[in-house]
């Protein structure tokens, strides 16, 4: 086989990346966006694993519409519960807002500022989680924060790329239309897999 040269190699990424944003937006809205949004995000993920560290030539659509189905169920129920998470530290952060004693708002305020930091950049490794390791719910969202923590090196280069990626699209919103959601599943999978260990125990999901 002919290796491929490095400009084809992007070519070929760059259109991969616009074909699955295509069909994540496609999946999204066949589910309803209620629940279609998380399923698909993560068979985005999946296909984009398999691109990234085991064959860049995999069959996107098959690949994409069985991991969908696959997903479907446990998707959104990690969707959700990291959902209803957030909404629940938003919903502190507006009660702290109302406290009247001064020292004990800001403790508390300084308290979720943390927490919700933490979660933000949990968040990032929640779908690449779910899709290279077989775990439980729980242990999605445990092992989420324990990289988060042991991993501070990938972890700040994770946020400053996806710093960098927002700046691009609002630098050219177009780009958001075109690769908005693969783009960024490319550059969280590419650097969330370098915080993975080279030889994992998978578990099996409860």
């Amino acid at each position: 086989m002919i290796e491929k040269r490095w400009y084809m190699r992007i070519g070929n990424l760059g259109f991969n990346l616009l074909y699955l944003n295509v069909l994540w937006i496609v999946f999204t809205l066949l589910g309803l966006v209620i629940f279609g949004l998380f399923p698909a995000t993560a068979a985005l993920f999946a296909v984009v694993r398999k691109m990234i560290l085991e064959d860049e030539d995999t069959a996107i659509f098959p690949e994409f519409v069985s991991q969908f189905k696959a997903s479907f169920k446990t998707a959104n129920l990690l969707g959700y519960i990291v959902s209803l998470i957030g909404l629940f530290l938003l919903i502190d952060f507006r009660i702290v807002q109302n406290i009247s004693h001064e020292g004990v708002q800001v403790l508390l305020f300084n308290l979720i500022l943390l927490i919700g930091v933490l979660y933000l950049v949990a968040l990032l490794y929640v779908f690449p989680v779910y899709v290279h390791f077989d775990l439980t719910w729980k242990e999605y969202l445990q092992y989420a924060c324990i990289l988060t923590i042991a991993r501070p090196l990938q972890t700040m280069m994770l946020v400053a790329f996806i710093a960098a990626v927002v700046f691009l699209y609002i630098l050219i919103p177009a780009i958001v239309l075109v690769l908005g959601a693969s783009l960024m599943s490319f550059v969280v999978m590419k650097i969330a897999s370098l915080s993975f260990p080279k030889k994992q125990i998978l578990q099996e999901s409860a």
